[in-house]
């Protein structure tokens, strides 16, 4: 097994990392089972590592990876993504692409900074995610 899933009952978090080689179908299996933690906990926050992958996810593995959360989780579900940092180009544009999916989704290089974005529920939300500007005549 090439991930692990250890949910932390005083956070009411689900940490998700992955190591060694990881096929994409691995890296899914690893999504769903997460999220399934997620749904029968009731809980709203993830950390996902990917750090310690011996293969860099491509853009698409990433988007792909990411855009999942979209159907397997619920929309007040906040999700860290942990990335190497020549993965962050891509993990900006996975962060846009999963907001407007209605995902709160950031990415992080820090384990430790996105462990607090995740358990700070209060902290303010994207400007754009979920509102529509008032058209003006």
């Amino acid at each position: 097994m090439s991930y692990f899933i250890n949910p932390v009952e005083e956070d009411r978090c689900v940490f998700l990392s992955y190591e060694g080689e990881t096929p994409a179908l691995e890296l899914s299996t690893a999504r769903y089972e997460a999220n399934g933690v997620l749904n029968r906990r009731r809980w709203k926050r993830i950390v996902v590592d990917v750090t310690a992958l011996r293969s860099v996810p491509t853009a698409a593995e990433l988007f792909d990876f990411a855009s999942g959360f979209s159907s397997g989780v619920s929309p007040e579900t906040r999700v860290a993504i942990v990335v190497l940092p020549e993965q962050e180009r891509h993990a900006r544009v996975i962060e846009t692409a999963a907001r407007k999916r209605g995902v709160t989704l950031n990415s992080f290089l820090d384990p430790e900074q996105a462990i607090v974005w995740v358990k700070n529920s209060t902290a303010p939300q994207p400007a754009n995610v979920g509102k529509r500007e008032k058209a003006w005549s």
